[in-house]
């Protein structure tokens, strides 16, 4: 005698496959957004070592008398201004052997979660994802700068990732 399939044996089938399929998606979506997470943390780790990098550049080259932040102050914004050729000799000397002084520089955040940095009227974005921002200087030694970042990003899952950074310079004498 031929026996087949109940109706009931072939909805068990169905529905335990459909259960397995399920829980496959499930761990492959786990996955994706375990990856997803960690590419936003180094994204923000990397948004502030770029930025670190960027405002290091220039305010190495700063002379403490020249910067709008006074021993033992913080702020939000920093002014200064770097050597710069001014006369187009070549140098950073003008004709009486001082040193030629760029426009004023301005590093601030604003209120769009960005680091900006302006000078002669021109704004350029030099960071993203950026909710804190401040600068400290110690009363000793003068020509030390301090900078403290914050970044933060919400994934797609809503979940908020966060990423912080400090970096000591020291300015030129």
């Amino acid at each position: 005698m031929k026996r087949g399939l109940t109706l009931i044996e072939i909805l068990v089938a169905s529905s335990i496959l459909i259960l397995l399929i399920l829980a496959v998606f499930q761990v492959m979506e786990a996955g994706r957004s375990a990856v997803f997470t960690g590419d936003l943390t180094v994204q923000l780790r990397q948004e502030i070592i770029r930025t670190f990098m960027r405002m290091e550049r220039e305010l190495k080259e700063a002379r403490p008398a020249l910067v709008s932040l006074t021993s033992g102050n913080s702020s939000s914004t920093i002014t200064f201004s770097v050597p710069q050729d001014i006369n187009g000799d070549g140098t950073v000397l003008d004709d009486f052997g001082a040193i030629e002084w760029s426009a004023v520089i301005t590093y601030a955040l604003n209120g769009s979660n960005q680091i900006i940095r302006t000078s002669s009227g021109v704004t350029n974005v030099l960071a993203n994802d950026i909710v804190s921002l401040q600068f400290s200087r110690p009363l000793s030694p003068v020509n030390i700068l301090q900078i403290d970042m914050t970044a933060r990003k919400i994934s797609s899952s809503g979940r908020q990732l966060q990423d912080a950074g400090q970096m000591v310079i020291e300015m030129r004498n």
